[in-house]
């Protein structure tokens, strides 16, 4: 049995394969699945905020004893930056909640109005940063103590053969502001201030190309996460779609092929009605990924050839089905998108409270056994 070095390049070269869709000898295997497997090695969730090595160490024991996984989406968890995705504090495992409670986004529309003009005037770095200080409290600090230990900690997963999908994360605009100002407000703003909003959001992408770029390279990304949600569903009409999702979407995707990575497109909510638009992006450079919303076998009929797929098992499967179910529903994935580039996963995240035997049956079904 390979361990090690050989094991991640076996592992890597299956997923290249699967991006490329050409025929693998399986599907591999990506988990998002870092509560759930802390959880499973016996920690609490409270442990990823207060020892963040320990709480990862957890991870990837778990990790280990569900068997052959060829990677992980993210391999370095830390709950308080999901504070610097959406602008928002977070309710914390061991703080402001029970320690064995999943950490939540407290969305507050802490941004103002007037943080537009200051960034228009001053720039995306120089607002977000001063958000940072001013209205996060030390998240800067806590993010500097986490950036030294995360190099060690991608190394144990790499060291156990297991690959780092997904380095680094481009979010679109529209996800941080809605964040930022919170749904309803954001919402409003599109209608009421339309072009300072577009305005501002080219400036968010110019400097979030800018990072990415580097980012990239320094990390050496095999896959960059495009992160998009709340353009999705029925939050927008087709016209502002069109104007404030797709554009900036379809740039981060462009510029993350440029540099030489894959675009790795984490889907949550129904995208069902926007399916067309990926005949857009380039052609073998990008993974659909879903949240078990989006309908993948329509996905299939418009995207095959042009992409790979992940996904897609939908987390109440995994929480309240059963084996036998899960692993039908699986198996069912395996035999109509492998031959196509398939990774096999869970939609979006795999539920910190799924049932081991569930999650086990999903992977037996790639596997084959």
């Amino acid at each position: 049995m390979k361990t090690g070095q050989p094991l991640y390049d076996q592992h890597l070269q299956r997923i290249l394969d699967v991006v490329a869709m050409k025929k693998t000898d399986r599907p591999p295997v990506v988990l998002n699945a870092s509560a759930f497997c802390l959880k499973l090695a016996g920690g609490k969730l409270s442990d990823m905020v207060t020892d963040v090595e320990y709480g990862n160490d957890l991870v990837l024991k778990g990790m280990l004893a569900l068997g052959d996984i060829d990677g992980t989406e993210v391999a370095v968890d830390y709950p308080p930056a999901l504070s610097m995705m959406y602008l928002s504090p977070i309710k914390l495992p061991g703080r402001e909640l029970p320690e064995d409670t999943i950490w939540q986004v407290d969305e507050r529309g802490m941004m103002t109005e007037e943080d537009y003009d200051t960034i228009i005037n001053k720039g995306w770095d120089y607002f977000f940063i001063e958000f940072c200080k001013n209205r996060l409290g030390n998240l800067l600090d806590q993010m500097e103590n986490f950036a030294q230990l995360a190099p060690r900690i991608v190394r144990k997963f790499t060291d156990a053969g297991i690959v780092y999908l997904t380095p680094t994360l481009a979010l679109l605009p529209f996800e941080t502001l809605s964040g930022g100002r919170s749904m309803a407000k954001f919402n409003r703003d599109l209608h009421r201030m339309p072009d300072k909003v577009q305005a501002v959001m080219d400036i968010i992408l110019e400097e979030t190309v800018q990072h990415l770029k580097g980012y990239i390279h320094n990390m050496n990304a095999f896959a960059v996460s495009i992160g998009a949600a709340r353009v999705a569903g029925n939050f927008l009409s087709l016209k502002d779609f069109n104007r404030f999702a797709w554009p900036y979407l379809k740039k981060l995707v462009e510029i993350t092929v440029q540099e030489g990575a894959v675009a790795y497109l984490h889907l949550d909510l129904s995208w069902d009605r926007f399916l067309n638009y990926f005949l857009e992006l380039p052609k073998g450079k990008c993974i659909f990924s879903t949240d078990s919303t989006t309908d993948i076998f329509k996905a299939k009929e418009v995207l095959q050839g042009h992409m790979c797929f992940t996904g897609d098992v939908p987390p109440t499967l995994l929480t309240l089905a059963t084996p036998d179910q899960v692993y039908k529903y699986s198996k069912r994935l395996v035999d109509e998108f492998a031959p196509i580039g398939f990774i096999m996963s869970s939609g979006c995240t795999t539920p910190y409270n799924a049932k081991p035997e569930n999650v086990r049956a999903m992977i037996s079904a790639a596997l084959g056994k």
